[in-house]
């Protein structure tokens, strides 16, 4: 058959007939994908996962962790239906760090949905976005950021399935869990798949213990699709630190030793909302140079408690408490908003910020932006473990507390090693503590 007899051919379809070819077509598309796929063990389901029990996939960096995930999830669609009463048999939700993410990673990325079923399309409605099937079958998409985040997943609906992706980085994750898994209450056996880089999160510690979870675990260096240069050159470049270990083996780091923070200690401290405050200051560690964007500028928000508590050793005193975590890697002139922004929706009292290695420019720009902030300096004349150190026992005597969860911070905090270059979450908090509880209020630098 020619070209143009095809053409013509087409042209004397109706409508119906031409969407029913379509559907046919992307039938036969999606049968040749699935076909071809060929999972690592590591991506291979149970046979079985307990009702509200887990699949959760540990695995370092390009193990296929989203695509086994995002496979699983597709052959659920197409299985027997969880209650034959619904459209597609299927109501199932995506829970990612951000709904953003559950977007660009488990749908529309190159290891999500749509690559494995070409027929999934995404709809946003007045009730949220979907990743709806031509079934009817459907999964709902939320984040775990916000408190706003919680109260959709509080208010989600009934699933039969729950996809929680990259668990170690939703900072929201109890709350999570603990509202996804009211609704998963949808047939027979409800129950969720998980996939994740792991860190060392109380939740997914305790996680891996449970007996009515499966995990499977993949490594980088194992992962054959991923170019083997580029696998060497990431063993070679972090063979023997806790990066390899964490971020390509795929192990699960829990207490380190010569860490001076440990999790244990971070959870006997942490607190689940914040006291009337005396004080808040915006702590700023800034990347070493105005023009550097390859690492993270630290922000942290913390205040200074109203009330005088006994700490462990019985010593009345005011606690300080670390509200927020604004940190991450991005050009000078957003940190400096970004720490303006949060000076005047926390009605701080002062942005401090370090000076060292060039970063004079904060003031600079900080100035050009909002002439109004009370902005103070801070110029580290100790090492970082003298100043380090005295933070990290307020913790252990319980009279400094993180609120709720702040998972990137926590990671830096009870795997850094003095000796080691210290993150700069991990600076801004420690200078943030300082200001408020180690040092003469407004006058950091006389003892920095």
């Amino acid at each position: 058959m020619t070209i143009t007899d095809l053409d013509a051919r087409l042209a004397g379809l109706s409508l119906a007939e031409l969407e029913l070819l379509e559907q046919e077509l992307a039938a036969k598309l999606w049968q040749k994908r699935w076909q071809k796929w060929t999972p690592y063990p590591w991506q291979v389901p149970p046979d079985e996962i307990e009702t509200l029990g887990w699949w959760l996939q540990l695995g370092g960096r390009g193990t296929g962790k989203t695509d086994g995930c995002a496979r699983y999830m597709v052959a659920h669609v197409n299985g027997p239906p969880c209650d034959p009463r619904l459209r597609g048999g299927h109501r199932m939700a995506i829970v990612a760090p951000t709904q953003g993410d559950a977007v660009e990673a488990c749908v529309n990325g190159p290891s999500g949905l749509r690559a494995h079923d070409p027929r999934v399309v995404l709809r946003t409605t007045a009730g949220g976005t979907f990743a709806r099937w031509p079934s009817g079958a459907e999964a709902k998409l939320f984040g775990a950021h916000t408190p706003d985040d919680v109260e959709r997943l509080r208010a989600g609906g009934n699933r039969c399935l729950v996809w929680m992706e990259e668990v170690a980085a939703q900072r929201r994750l109890g709350e999570a869990i603990t509202h996804s898994e009211m609704g998963l209450r949808i047939g027979p056996n409800p129950h969720y798949i998980a996939s994740t880089t792991p860190k060392p999160r109380t939740e997914l510690i305790a996680l891996t213990k449970r007996e009515d979870v499966t995990v499977t675990r993949g490594r980088t260096r194992d992962a054959i699709h991923l170019p083997q240069a580029q696998r060497d050159h990431l063993m070679r470049k972090y063979a023997g630190t806790r990066i390899a270990a964490q971020e390509l083996d795929g192990v699960l780091l829990e207490d380190i030793e010569g860490a001076l923070w440990s999790r244990t200690g971070l959870d006997r401290a942490r607190v689940g909302a914040a006291p009337p405050m005396a004080r808040i200051v915006v702590a700023l560690d800034p990347a070493a140079t105005s023009h550097d964007e390859s690492d993270e500028m630290g922000i942290i928000v913390a205040g200074l408690g109203q009330q005088y508590i006994p700490d462990r050793n019985g010593f009345q005193r005011q606690h300080g408490y670390a509200l927020d975590d604004l940190s991450g890697r991005m050009p000078p002139v957003e940190a400096a908003r970004r720490a303006i922004r949060a000076y005047h929706e926390h009605r701080a009292d002062a942005i401090v910020a370090e000076v060292n290695n060039g970063g004079e420019w904060i003031g600079t720009v900080v100035r050009q932006i909002d002439p109004t902030v009370h902005y103070r300096t801070v110029t580290a004349s100790r090492g970082k473990v003298t100043r380090a150190e005295p933070v990290a026992a307020l913790t252990e005597q319980g009279s400094a507390h993180i609120v709720g969860s702040l998972p990137d911070l926590e990671e830096q905090l009870v795997t850094w090693v003095p000796g080691d270059a210290s993150p700069d979450r991990l600076d801004a908090y420690v200078w943030a503590l300082t200001d408020l509880m180690l040092a003469p209020a407004g006058n950091l630098a006389a003892v920095a």
